[in-house]
């Protein structure tokens, strides 16, 4: 085994047994309907699909018929608005679809007057879907906190908790930004080698990825500034989640209005392809697909981190479980259908995402033509890249890693050299050595609530300063507002007449600011790792001297 690579078979759910591991019954790789197969086990089963284990508990997961249902459904009130505002339209293109629905809003209370308006905008989509995103997720999704007996009080801390801000109560939206913050290389790392390469390699995502050019195109510069816009999103909500104005409340909209007008497009054959199958593949961005990609953000990460030898504690888990979860909402996932996946234990949320995943994976023949698949495509778009350009090989690699090597020769990823491989390791251990010495170092008596958490504070800090400035600079130096761009736009940065301000400070000081914190950090870390070798050393030969007399 290489540096930090534990057995990549991983138990999802509630621990299991090495005898019951052992005796796991396996998906057939050949078989062409693996979700049929699953069904036919018997409740309780111990299950492998590729290097996933599980037991089979009908209470914690999906099956296909109560799968299917959720593929017919998409986002009503969201593509009602849609067509109100003609978002699907020519003339509508690129512009930010917030200005235009309360251009609209304004333009209603003036032709009708306000008291008419107070009494009919109950009845205009426009109004009940800005009021449903105005308000808070309900009980059981939201992930503000309620406190006293009788629930009155609310706390809606909706940015992250201090780095070492004392924590009461259940898990939290903010704590789970913190999570973020804690673990953000690692977890960056997987949004784009698991989550994405790997979950729009599924068919019935693919499907809808090929009618919108998004993440399959063949030009490398387009598929890019869609990675770039995911990573903005994922930034500003772990951000600031504030109800009604803030960064991540802004593109968590947007986003849900974008989805919005795929759906109508393809349904009006205003697609790239229009071969989208929905009898086959279900309602374009269902509440199955939205699911499922929410859970490639909350779960896949988590388990990625256990690919690499690193564990969050259950806490953890479960913070970050609610921070995504109260996302979701916000994307315009049903809050039924958050509350009975994601709303108990994270081994609960685990299980029922692995029930959607599971569904979604590819059966039969690895591809023929790996070089064409939506996974590449994607890994070559993030290859050479700002801000450690690497090789598409060393990005193969990680990816073969978090997928396990069982699912990464499903999707015909190709290998790369022992060259990428040791880069891999050597990338997962510099991170895991930073992490463990910030945590070691902030807990030291003395100096630790001094000097340790400083550096700690600081390490978190400087790898989300670092990731936006890259991101938005990317972009074109302005914020995206996820509107729809016609095709020769794609590969293109955003221009004075798109997006938004960037709202942070960037240019050639900022730069040299960020470097010399990074070496910083670095000598830092060195020099007190060195001193405590030197200590050591030190102890132990007087140790030695003493016992000679």
């Amino acid at each position: 085994m290489h540096l930090l690579r534990p057995d990549p078979l991983l138990v999802v759910g509630p621990a299991l047994t090495s005898a019951e591991v052992a005796t796991a019954t396996r998906v057939p790789p050949s078989h062409p309907d693996p979700a049929a197969f699953i069904d036919s086990l018997e409740d309780g089963s111990i299950l492998r699909h590729f290097d996933f284990v599980a037991r089979l508990d009908r209470r914690t997961s999906l099956t296909t018929s109560q799968i299917d249902p959720l593929r017919r459904e998409g986002d009503d009130l969201a593509d009602r608005t849609v067509e109100v505002l003609g978002l699907a339209e020519a003339k509508q293109r690129g512009k930010d679809v917030l200005v235009l629905m309360s251009d609209y809003l304004e333009r209603k209370e003036a032709e009708l007057g306000r008291l008419e308006w107070d009494r009919a905008k109950k009845d205009d989509v426009v109004w009940r879907l800005h009021d449903e995103m105005a308000r808070d997720p309900p009980e059981g999704v939201t992930g503000f906190v309620f406190l006293g007996e009788d629930q009155a009080k609310v706390a809606r801390r909706a940015t992250p908790l201090d780095a070492f801000e004392q924590i009461e109560g259940p898990p939290s939206l903010a704590e789970g930004q913190a999570v973020f913050s804690r673990y953000a290389p690692q977890l960056y790392q997987a949004f784009g080698h698991f989550s994405l390469a790997g979950g729009f390699s599924a068919p019935k995502l693919a499907a809808v990825m090929r009618e919108t050019n998004y993440l399959t195109s063949d030009s490398r510069d387009a598929t890019h500034k869609r990675l770039l816009e995911t990573s903005l999103f994922v930034l500003d909500a772990m951000a600031d989640m504030t109800t009604g104005d803030s960064r991540g409340w802004r593109s968590a909209f947007r986003v849900r209005m974008l989805h919005a007008q795929v759906r109508i497009r393809i349904r009006e054959g205003k697609a790239r392809h229009n071969v989208y199958d929905e009898e086959e593949n279900g309602v374009p961005i269902n509440q199955a697909d939205l699911l499922a990609v929410l859970g490639a953000f909350m779960i896949s990460p988590v388990w990625s981190l256990r690919r690499i030898g690193i564990s969050m504690t259950k806490r953890e888990e479960a913070a970050y479980q609610v921070c995504w979860r109260h996302i979701g909402y916000y994307l315009g996932i049903k809050p039924e259908y958050l509350q009975r996946l994601y709303g108990s234990s994270f081994e609960t949320a685990e299980t029922y995402f692995a029930s959607l995943a599971f569904a979604l994976f590819p059966a039969g023949p690895p591809p023929t033509e790996p070089y064409a698949t939506p996974q590449y495509k994607i890994l070559s778009a993030i290859a050479g890249r700002p801000p450690k350009p690497t090789r598409v090989e060393h990005h193969l690699e990680l990816c073969r890693l978090l997928l396990g090597p069982s699912l990464a020769e499903q999707l015909a990823l190709p290998r790369g050299s022992l060259r990428d491989v040791l880069s891999v390791d050597f990338e997962i251990w510099t991170g895991w050595a930073l992490l463990t010495f910030g945590s070691i170092y902030s807990r030291v008596p003395l100096i630790g609530r001094w000097r340790g958490r400083q550096w700690e504070l600081t390490r978190r800090q400087w790898f989300q300063w670092v990731i936006e400035l890259v991101v938005v600079w990317q972009l074109g130096e302005r914020r995206t507002t996820f509107v729809w761009r016609d095709g020769e736009k794609h590969s293109l940065k955003l221009d004075a007449t798109e997006g938004e301000e960037a709202g942070i400070e960037m240019g050639p000081k900022v730069g040299k600011a960020v470097k010399e914190t990074w070496r910083n950090l670095l000598v830092e870390a060195g020099l007190v790792t060195g001193a405590v070798v030197a200590l050591g050393v030190g102890a132990a030969w007087f140790g030695i001297r003493a016992l000679r007399f």
